[in-house]
């Protein structure tokens, strides 16, 4: 799981703000001052965007820290959108009377980025820093990338997501701790600790262990997938409203079922399914903090974009603003 903050950028204090949060979180992570530096200065006109060119928005500062360390920044606005990508990547150009060099800066500065953007519906910009950039061409089979976000005024998400890279499958978790607050985060978190724990049991089993382990604790909604390419096949279990889909491609092809019940508390007969796995499958897991309706159909080409930029859109479109939400998706590299 990574570890996130979310900022609103609503006016240039909040990007000084933004600045100083993103250096000390890259120095923490292990980055040299110069590296440090670099994610500063892109996390500052990746803020500048937002207020210039659509009056403001929100920028969630990541960072991960098994393997090889990276920093994440993910920009997300709902201004006018950007016509033609290919002009603002170009330095220089410029629609907001300034020299133009921002989009194109951020894409130098960082070791990799994506930009989604529909004219009329907002604006999504991720860049990554790698400590390692010898490993950035080695993808994994799976990428997964996730939007943790805690209810306004709360100090912390009270939800939880984690992954198990194994030789031959992929585990992913989502937990929502009953609540709010500490309490429920630490609920979801220990439901991530049995996934680490239990890597090579099936889902439905797993979800068992995170009942158990909850029970001292408040309960959490549960959902848990083990993604299998090689056999094209998922395998689900979930218990409570963390909702999961299936895609192929753009395509929304499967919603997963999960039982009534809040895993620490109570939890009916566990059921486990299994699905296909398209070649170009990709899965997504969300907590209640979004809507019922969350889809990534009638967003053009998002699916082909990377996994965290697609969290991020759904996260901006779908959110409910009242609750903790989280968007985890998992998509084939």
């Amino acid at each position: 799981m990574t570890e996130s903050i979310r900022l609103g950028i609503q006016e240039q204090s909040q990007t000084a703000e933004a600045r100083r949060t993103a250096r000390r979180m890259a120095v923490a992570l292990g980055f040299g001052e110069e590296d440090a530096e670099r994610i500063a200065i892109g996390v500052t006109e990746a803020c500048t965007n937002l207020l210039k060119h659509a009056g403001g928005g929100e920028i969630f500062l990541s960072v991960t820290r098994e393997g090889s360390p990276e920093f994440e920044a993910l920009a997300l606005d709902r201004g006018p959108g950007i016509a033609n990508i290919a002009d603002c990547l170009r330095d220089g150009y410029s629609t907001g009377g300034s020299p133009g060099y921002g989009l194109g800066a951020i894409r130098r500065l960082s070791t990799t980025s994506d930009l989604y953007s529909i004219p009329g519906h907002g604006t999504a910009l991720l860049a990554r820093w790698s400590a390692n950039k010898s490993l950035v061409n080695g993808s994994p089979r799976l990428r997964i990338g996730a939007v943790n976000a805690s209810k306004p005024g709360q100090d912390v998400c009270g939800d939880s997501w984690g992954a198990e890279h194994q030789a031959e499958h992929t585990m992913v978790l989502l937990a929502d701790g009953l609540g709010h607050g500490l309490e429920a985060r630490d609920a979801s978190a220990e439901a991530v600790r049995m996934l680490h724990l239990n890597p090579e049991l099936a889902p439905q089993e797993v979800i068992e262990r995170c009942h158990m382990a909850l029970r001292s604790l408040r309960g959490a909604a549960i959902s848990v997938a083990r993604i299998d390419r090689g056999r094209s096949k998922i395998t689900f279990a979930g218990v409570g409203n963390v909702a999961a889909q299936i895609y192929s491609g753009s395509k929304l092809i499967q919603h997963l079922v999960s039982v009534n019940g809040t895993a620490g508390l109570r939890v009916p007969k566990l059921r486990e399914f299994s699905y296909p796995w398209p070649e170009d499958g990709m899965l997504v897991l969300h907590s209640d903090g979004l809507a019922t309706g969350t889809s990534s159909e009638g967003r053009p080409g998002l699916s082909m974009h990377d996994p965290a930029l697609i969290a991020g859109v759904l996260y901006r479109d779908f959110t409910r603003g009242n609750d903790d939400a989280t968007v985890v998706v998992a998509k084939a590299a």
